[in-house]
C-alpha cells in the first residue's frame, strides 16, 4: 500500500516514506484489508507524525479547538472513526498536542501508539489540511 500513483511509482519507483504497509496475504479468505493481515511501515508512520507535529499548529480546526479548551490537549481524530463526537475508539486517535492558556504549544505533540493506519473501518484518513501537507512534504524525498 503506498500513497503513490500506480503510474508514478512504476516510472520513479518508491520511497520509504510514502510506502503506509503491506499486505501479508492477497487471497486472505474475507478479503485481503484485515488489519491482522497487514503490516505497517514505520518510517512511514513516522513521517506522517512529523508532519502532524509540524503542520499541526496551524490547523484551523486545532486553534479552534485549544481556543476552547483552554489548558489540557487537543486530540487529532482519525476521519474514518464511526463516533467523532462520542466515544472515540484509542485506534482511531492519531495523537494529541497540549495547550496553555489557549494556545497549542510549539513541540508538545504526542503520537498514539495506539492508533491503527487501517482498523475495520478502512485506513487513516487526515484532516484535509494534514494530508495535504503530508503529500507535499513527500516531494521532498521523490
Amino acid at each position: 500500500m503506498t500513497l503513490a500513483l500506480p503510474g508514478e511509482a512504476i516510472k520513479r519507483g518508491l520511497v520509504t516514506q510514502e510506502i503506509i504497509g503491506q499486505l501479508f496475504d492477497m487471497n486472505r479468505a474475507g478479503g485481503p484489508f484485515d488489519p491482522d493481515n497487514f503490516a505497517r511501515n514505520r518510517a512511514f508512520v513516522d513521517f506522517m507524525h512529523g508532519v502532524i507535529q509540524k503542520h499541526g499548529p496551524a490547523v484551523p480546526n486545532l486553534v479552534t479547538a485549544a481556543k476552547a479548551q483552554v489548558n489540557g490537549w487537543v486530540h487529532i481524530i482519525d476521519g474514518r472513526t464511526p463516533t467523532p463526537q462520542g466515544q472515540v475508539p484509542a485506534e482511531d486517535v492519531i495523537g494529541a498536542f497540549q495547550v496553555k492558556q489557549g494556545e497549542i504549544v510549539p513541540g508538545s505533540y504526542r503520537a498514539n501508539p495506539n492508533h491503527r493506519i487501517l482498523s475495520h473501518h478502512g485506513f487513516f484518513q487526515l484532516e484535509p489540511m494534514l494530508q495535504q501537507r503530508l503529500l507535499d512534504e513527500l516531494t521532498v524525498y521523490i
